[in-house]
């Protein structure tokens, strides 16, 4: 029997270690997908993904639907996703509002204050809305209407309160209308040096967002596969948490991602439409 050694990993037909933690693929029971970049691109449904979801859910496999936008409630995303004819449940998606919203339950947190796209307030109806003494601030990708007026609101808000701060995520950037463009990160950071404070991180690739969704699903860390496209975020993500990774070669998937410089998942396949093989149940 053939093995070799790259990194941190032994590989092994089906089974591989990692800093001693043994798993076994034929024990995975969960799966954490991406969404944009995986399941679809844009508008667009990757080719084959019907089909390998409908195949996945066949063998039982528990999915969690994991997506990173903080512009989106959940119920539009649903929508979106309906419209490609996959059998997704709204519960299946998990966003970073819905992590952070789990987030405040668990630490009783009732009163927050939203930095973020109007929509989400869909998300967080179970919670009061405090402009003057919230219990917490959230920040969510504002896009361009991040401006002064706002962020300095919520620095003076920041500033003179003891709130606790929770970023949706860090990205420093993405991709808008096909070109690089500032994400949420950077504003994080501003308010962040100005108040002297740290954030809590909740969406991908933070241990806070990896844990929620498992907890979620009802399963333990060793039953679960996270499959992404983006080589930080999702694989490098992933990894930190020990998790089993897999990269597809589509959405944000560069040939560079396969080069040492960068965290490295323990397979790549071209597409979700290979995923299957993967667990041996093609």
């Amino acid at each position: 029997m053939g093995y070799c050694f790259t990194n941190n990993y032994i590989y092994l037909p089906n089974i591989y270690t990692r800093k001693g933690i043994k798993i076994n693929f034929n024990n995975i029971k969960g799966l954490l997908l991406d969404l944009e970049g995986v399941v679809y691109e844009g508008n667009k449904l990757i080719n084959g993904a019907q089909g390998a979801i409908n195949k996945l859910l066949s063998y039982n496999f528990k999915i969690k639907y994991l997506t990173n936008t903080t512009v989106t409630p959940r119920k539009r995303i649903l929508k979106k996703v309906l419209k490609f004819k996959l059998p997704i449940k709204e519960t299946d998606i998990f966003t970073p509002p819905i992590a952070a919203s789990i987030f405040l339950k668990k630490n009783k947190i009732s009163k927050i204050f939203l930095l973020t796209n109007q929509l989400l307030k869909e998300d967080f109806k179970e919670f009061i809305i405090d402009k003057v003494k919230p219990e917490a601030i959230i920040l969510g990708d504002l896009h361009k209407a991040f401006d002064w007026e706002r962020l300095n609101k919520v620095f003076r808000l920041i500033y003179n309160s003891d709130a606790m701060i929770i970023a949706l995520h860090k990205n420093k950037y993405c991709k808008r209308e096909n070109k690089i463009s500032l994400d949420l990160g950077p504003f994080v950071a501003a308010l962040e040096y100005a108040t002297s404070k740290k954030s809590i991180l909740i969406g991908k690739p933070e241990k806070n967002f990896f844990d929620l969704a498992i907890q979620d699903m009802g399963l333990k860390k060793e039953d679960v596969l996270m499959i992404g496209d983006d080589i930080f975020s999702d694989i490098g993500g992933a990894i930190k948490n020990f998790l089993p990774t897999i990269q597809v070669r589509t959405g944000k998937f560069q040939k560079k991602d396969e080069t040492n410089s960068y965290p490295q998942p323990d397979y790549r396949i071209n597409s979700i439409v290979d995923l299957p093989k993967i667990l041996k149940i093609a």
